[in-house]
Formats: structure tokens, C-alpha cells, sequence
């Protein structure tokens, strides 16, 4: 279990509690607003079927979280405690760091056929990851399972081809989940948080040699390279 608690200059406190191994909750939709509707909106590359899913399984999941905040504004600050299995990280910044970062844990660990590919990433949770640190932890995870793909018998892809593929399609996730929440939420804490997090993914969309050029010093830092 994951916890993000969020501590306020007057007092607020919020508090939410993520598990990386949780299945599909669908208990609640009866009752679930119009916004998370599957054909709301709806990804371009998503293969659900509403006659079979009636709402979006990320949407579900965050609209409580989305609901918290839509009368928050992105530049207040607050106090963030995040506390995993292994450690905890203390922050205080503003809610749309803070924000970004409990929301990418929620979509990556939805149902959402489209973000499985990150719960590898989520189990490893950094929360409030710099540029830097989302691009080497995205291609190390994308790597080590080359790597037991090449151990099963596979065929690997050391040129993380499959990878920029990935984050190609969690654009156009990005892009038709966005438009869902601005419909919904007129609040610039939840929209700027999900474009800050949509920002973070974009940069593995761009040509690969560019986005491991920008990291390759970290390996050989104070020589030449």
C-alpha cells in the first residue's frame, strides 16, 4: 500500500491510499458521474467496448481524488507526506507537483488497458521524479524486461523501439483524458497536474537518441564521453 497524505498551511489535510496490486473495482458505478462514462470521451486506442465497461476504469479511480481538488488552486502549497512499504519521501511543494505525482500512481495501477505497461514502474514508485529521473527509471524497467523477454526465449529490443511505441499511445490516452477533465472540473490544480504528468510521458515520444543523449553523462560524469 501506498499513502500520499497532503498537510495544509490552515489546517486541511487529505489523505488517499493507492495499492499497486488491486484489481477492478466496479462496485461504485451505478452511481458514478457522467464525466467517467467510457464513450465520454473516449481514447482513440482503447479497446474497451462500452457495452461490456460502461465507464473509464482511470476516471473511476480518480474522481474522488479530482473532486478533492477542483476548488484547490495549482500554486497553493501543502506539506506531502508519501509513504511506501520501503521508505518515505517529505515534500513541500505545490499541488500540482504533488498532485501529478498521486495521479500518475493512480492511472498507472487502474484497469486501464492502456497504462498496464507502467505497474512494473508503479511497484518502484518515485514520487516527485525530475525530467532525468522518469526517463532513466522508464528505460531501465523497459530494459529489464528485454531482458527476461531474451532469458524466455524472446526476442529482446535493445533499441527500445517498443518503448517509444508505449508512450505513443499513452498520448493519445493523455490527450482524450485531459479533455475530460477540463469538461468537467473548470479548476487549474487538476488540469495542470495531468498536463504536468502528460508532459513528463511526452518527453519518450520525441526521436530516443535525442532523450538518452540528455542522460548520458550520468554514466560517465567527469569523463570524457
Amino acid at each position: 500500500m501506498i499513502e500520499y497524505h497532503f498537510t495544509f498551511d490552515d489546517g486541511l489535510e487529505l489523505s488517499y491510499q493507492v495499492d499497486p496490486d488491486r484489481g477492478s473495482d466496479t462496485s461504485d458505478t451505478v452511481s458514478a458521474p457522467p464525466w467517467t462514462r467510457l464513450q465520454n470521451n473516449q481514447c482513440s486506442n482503447c479497446p474497451l467496448s462500452p457495452q461490456e465497461h460502461a465507464h473509464c476504469p482511470a476516471a473511476i479511480d480518480l474522481d474522488h481524488l479530482a473532486r478533492d481538488f477542483q476548488h484547490l488552486p495549482a500554486h497553493r502549497k501543502a506539506l506531502v507526506n508519501v509513504v511506501t512499504p520501503e521508505r518515505e519521501y517529505v515534500k513541500r511543494t505545490t499541488l500540482e507537483e504533488g498532485v501529478r505525482a498521486l495521479m500518475g500512481l493512480i492511472m498507472a495501477t487502474s484497469a486501464c488497458p492502456r497504462f498496464a505497461e507502467l505497474k512494473a514502474n508503479a511497484h518502484n514508485h518515485l514520487p516527485f521524479a525530475s525530467q532525468e529521473e522518469y526517463i532513466i527509471r522508464a528505460s531501465s524497467v523497459y530494459l529489464l524486461k528485454q531482458y527476461f523477454i531474451m532469458r524466455d526465449g524472446g526476442v529482446p529490443d535493445w533499441e527500445l523501439k517498443g518503448l517509444v511505441r508505449i508512450n505513443e499511445q499513452l498520448q493519445l490516452v493523455n490527450h482524450a483524458f485531459w479533455q475530460r477533465i477540463i469538461s468537467a472540473f473548470q479548476n487549474d490544480s487538476n488540469s495542470k497536474a495531468l498536463l504536468s504528468f502528460f508532459n513528463m510521458s511526452s518527453s519518450l515520444t520525441t526521436t530516443m537518441e535525442s532523450q538518452m543523449s540528455r542522460i548520458r553523462h550520468v554514466f560517465w560524469r567527469g569523463e570524457d564521453s
